[in-house]
């Protein structure tokens, strides 16, 4: 494809065989496998970034496509922790894991992370945004905030300056302090430095796939995600201009 933007790179973050104790519903491998490869799949055919796939089960990932100029796979083996600190902790590994040794990474200048089982509908407007917002501002966190003291962690866009806020805030992480409330208290410090912003997606994330958390599948009922939308922008933080 032409006109590639090699400044993002799409990060899947991914666990095939799960490694914590943490309530999960979706815990077969063949099945996580599977919705990991109809993601990966979406996001080659309907976008023109590339993907860093990265996995911490150490699966093998031999039935994945090998498009080398598209696609970078990790892999390591994450073992379970004592006391048990949840698939929230789990993800900050994975992220950091990929922004340490990913040749992908270390030549671009932001990441959208998306969980790697979900497969973000309007991806390509929301990316779009991200880099229109990046063409005024050189330190950037685009996320969706989800409630109050509660940002959306399944798909968020950040400048690669971002993370060590992050991966501080995180080092915080249990079982009751999980990675949306990281994320949200991690922005908020971000966004108070002088030069560094935060803007809130103003159209609503759709998702396709089914939470690992309940089991379900993601609905697409816009009313009530431009409700909650309206809802959520009247209580966060305020971005600067």
């Amino acid at each position: 494809m032409k006109n590639r933007n090699q400044d993002l790179i799409i990060l899947l973050t991914a666990t095939i065989t799960p490694n914590t104790y943490s309530k999960l519903k979706v815990t077969e491998p063949k099945i996580r496998k599977q919705q990991y490869l109809e993601a990966l799949n979406f996001y080659i055919h309907q976008t023109n970034y590339k993907i860093v796939f990265a996995e911490n089960s150490g699966d093998q990932l031999a039935e994945f496509p090998l498009l080398p100029e598209r696609i970078e796979y990790l892999s390591f083996k994450s073992e379970p922790i004592q006391p048990d600190r949840g698939k929230a902790f789990k993800e900050l590994e994975i992220i950091d894991f990929a922004i340490q040794n990913s040749t992908f990474i270390k030549e671009a200048k932001a990441i959208a992370k998306i969980a790697g089982r979900l497969q973000v509908l309007n991806f390509k407007k929301l990316s779009r945004t991200f880099l229109k917002y990046r063409k005024k501002q050189n330190h950037l966190v685009y996320a969706n905030s989800y409630k109050q003291g509660n940002m959306d962690s399944r798909c968020f866009f950040f400048t690669l300056d971002f993370w060590p806020y992050q991966l501080e805030v995180g080092q915080n992480i249990t079982l009751l302090y999980n990675f949306e409330l990281s994320l949200w208290d991690s922005i908020h410090q971000y966004n108070k430095i002088e030069g560094k912003t935060f803007k809130p997606f103003y159209i609503p994330l759709r998702i396709r796939g089914v939470s690992g958390f309940s089991g379900n599948k993601y609905k697409h009922n816009l009313l009530i995600h431009y409700a909650r939308l309206i809802r959520n922008l009247s209580q966060v933080f305020p971005s600067k201009s």
